[in-house]
């Protein structure tokens, strides 16, 4: 009886725990969204520099809220943050790098506001010469921008 009893705790913890708490993109709702630009180039650049671009978001909805979410970097020197009326986040990186807050969480702007996605390059972290191109990505509840990539580039002297 006690082992079945095991049995049965281990069982429901693992299913418990290790669940999908990814947010669900038909659970979001419909939004639209323009972004202002897809990519800056930072030009030349020391490796003890760090640059960052801000990219524009904005909710084109007259009535529905915007949804982003599952943001990740292509590289550990590459950092985003949102700001959305006022309130930024931390910094995502990686997915594996980051904690779970920032993997699961979920920015709401409003209709017609706009969010402000910050893309800090740091070449000192992962030290390169020469041209680089930074990704970062994002899902949103917009059908026709469900996944967006934007990307900042320069010369690493």
């Amino acid at each position: 009886g006690a082992i079945l009893v095991s049995l049965l705790i281990i069982v429901g913890a693992v299913f418990a725990l290790g669940g999908d708490k990814n947010p669900k993109r038909e659970e979001q709702g419909t939004a639209s969204m323009t972004i202002d630009k897809k990519n800056e180039d930072f030009g030349s650049m020391k490796v003890e520099e760090e640059k960052t671009a801000t990219f524009t978001v904005i909710n084109t909805s007259t009535d529905s809220v915007l949804r982003i979410w599952n943001i990740a970097t292509s590289c550990d020197c590459t950092f985003a943050t949102v700001v959305i009326k006022g309130q930024e986040t931390g910094e995502f990186n990686m997915k594996a790098h980051m904690g779970e807050a920032l993997r699961n969480w979920i920015g709401e702007v409003p209709a017609g506001e706009k969010a402000i996605m910050k893309v800090t390059y740091r070449p000192k972290v992962m030290p390169v010469q020469g041209p680089v191109t930074r990704q970062v990505t994002f899902s949103t509840n917009d059908p026709n921008n469900a996944d967006v990539e934007v990307s900042v580039s320069a010369n690493v002297l």
